[in-house]
């Protein structure tokens, strides 16, 4: 049973009545690179919130072993809304690439709530939607934009969130790891990175492998004559 110390992240404020059958059944577990507690069949049977870490969700063709990541989980995302809404597979890879920590429901459970409580049931539907505009965005910038658009919209879309929510995503990634995220390879990230620092757009510490926007304003008119 979790406690009032528990971060709850979207499922917080709800009414005391749902509250309190989120603590009741809700259990904290921890995953590590080793130990990876997102496969298929666990799917069916949990629900989860990301507290802390970062968990890849991806696709891979074998034949050619280029991958593509779907989705960058980090605190505050939930996981996997696909079976709890057809409670069938959902046939995806998951990779922890920083340990943390996750809150886990009975599936079950999920579903009940989902139809006693109108607001939670809003909620999940509105985190649906928002998946569904992310790999709608994802589709359209691999078909319309150029690889360096599309590493300078993701460079945004890490600012934005360690503004409003204090979370880097792309912080300790490695640059093979970026490419996934945006449908190119590790050279060509490379190549487009040391271009961003010589023009004065990025700034990098090695050490701690993080990634900064250094001119906001340009970045932002550069993608703007890219649309």
């Amino acid at each position: 049973m979790l406690s009032k110390a528990n971060y709850l992240g979207p499922f917080s404020g709800f009414a005391e009545s749902l509250e309190g059958e989120i603590y009741k059944y809700g259990s904290l577990i921890n995953f590590t690179k080793k130990e990876n507690p997102f496969d298929v069949d666990t799917l069916l049977e949990w629900f989860f919130i990301i507290e802390s870490g970062k968990v890849k969700v991806y696709d891979i063709n074998f034949k050619t072993n280029r991958e593509q990541t779907l989705y960058l989980l980090s605190r505050g995302d939930m996981y996997d809304v696909v079976p709890l809404l057809d409670n069938r597979e959902h046939n995806l890879a998951t990779e922890v690439l920083e340990p943390g920590r996750a809150i886990r429901f009975p599936l079950k459970k999920v579903r009940e709530w989902m139809q006693e409580f109108p607001k939670f049931e809003q909620l999940i539907y509105r985190y649906v939607a928002q998946q569904m505009r992310q790999v709608e965005e994802l589709a359209l910038d691999l078909s319309l934009l150029e690889t360096k658009e599309r590493l300078l919209k993701l460079l945004l879309k890490n600012y934005k969130s360690i503004e409003q929510r204090g979370v880097d995503l792309l912080s300790k990634l490695s640059h093979s790891e970026i490419a996934s995220l945006i449908g190119t390879v590790r050279h060509i990230i490379d190549r487009h990175l040391k271009t961003l620092k010589k023009e004065g757009l990025l700034e990098s510490e090695v050490k701690e492998k993080k990634l900064e926007i250094s001119n906001l304003g340009k970045v932002l008119e550069l993608l703007e004559s890219a649309q």
